[in-house]
C-alpha cells in the first residue's frame, strides 16, 4: 500500500514504526513496575501481610503483651473486569512504650500523620507494597508506656482472587461464644503469636485468650 511513496518516505515511515515499537514496550514496562502489587494475589498477598504483623509483634515483645487479631477481608476490583480482596489484620499491644513504636515506625519507615494529646498515629507501606498503621491514644504517655492498648493494622490493597484465601481455626475453647475470633501470625524466631478475641467499640479487641508475644 506504500508502494508509491518515495524511498525517502519509505525510511521515515520505517524509522516512526520502530520508535513506536520502542515506545509501546517502554509503556509496557512502566506498566508491569506500577502494577507490582496486582501481580502479587489475595493468597500471596497473606503471606506477606502476615509475615509483617509477625515482624511488627517481635519489636514489641518483652515489653508488652500482644494479641493478633483474625484475617479479614473485603471484596474489591482490581480492574473492573478482575474481581479481588483487600486483606487486613490487627495486631493489638498493651502496654507498649514510645521507644517500641518509635522502633517499628524506624523499621517500616513509617510517617507522623497526627501527633496530640488526642491521639498518635503513623502510616506507611512496606516493600511489598503491604500498608501498615499504627494508632496510639495519645502522642506522649506519661512515663513513656501507655495505658491503653496500641493498635498495629497491616492491610494488603486490592489483590487477584485466584484462590481461596482461607482461614483457619482451631477447636474454640469451652468458655468460648460465636464472637470469639481466632488470630495467629509466625514470628521472625519461628515462634507463633495466636489468639482468642472480640471485636468491640471500646479499643480494637478484647483479648480473651493469647500466647502473648514472639518468644
Amino acid at each position: 500500500m506504500f508502494s508509491n511513496l518515495s524511498a525517502r518516505w519509505r525510511r521515515r515511515l520505517r524509522v516512526a514504526v520502530v520508535v513506536w515499537a520502542v515506545l509501546l514496550v517502554a509503556v509496557a514496562f512502566a506498566g508491569s513496575r506500577a502494577t507490582v502489587r496486582e501481580q502479587v494475589d489475595a493468597v500471596g498477598a497473606r503471606a506477606v501481610l502476615d509475615g509483617v504483623v509477625g515482624e511488627a509483634a517481635s519489636v514489641f515483645t518483652g515489653a508488652a503483651v500482644l494479641a493478633v487479631g483474625p484475617l479479614t477481608w473485603e471484596e474489591c476490583e482490581v480492574t473492573p473486569v478482575r474481581p479481588g480482596l483487600s486483606l487486613e489484620r490487627t495486631l493489638q499491644v498493651s502496654g507498649a512504650t514510645v521507644a517500641d513504636v518509635e522502633a517499628l515506625a524506624e523499621r517500616f519507615g513509617l510517617r507522623v500523620l497526627a501527633d496530640g494529646p488526642d491521639g498518635a498515629s503513623w502510616s506507611g507501606e512496606t516493600a511489598d507494597f503491604v500498608g501498615v498503621r499504627v494508632t496510639a491514644p495519645a502522642a506522649d504517655p506519661p512515663g513513656g508506656r501507655w495505658a491503653e492498648p496500641v493498635a498495629v493494622q497491616a492491610v494488603s490493597g486490592c489483590r487477584p482472587s485466584e484462590a481461596p484465601v482461607g482461614a483457619f481455626a482451631p477447636e474454640p475453647p469451652a468458655e468460648a461464644t460465636a464472637d470469639w475470633a481466632y488470630g495467629s501470625v509466625g514470628c521472625p524466631g519461628g515462634e507463633t503469636l495466636s489468639s482468642w478475641t472480640e471485636a468491640v467499640e471500646a479499643q480494637p479487641m478484647r483479648v480473651h485468650e493469647t500466647t502473648g508475644g514472639c518468644a
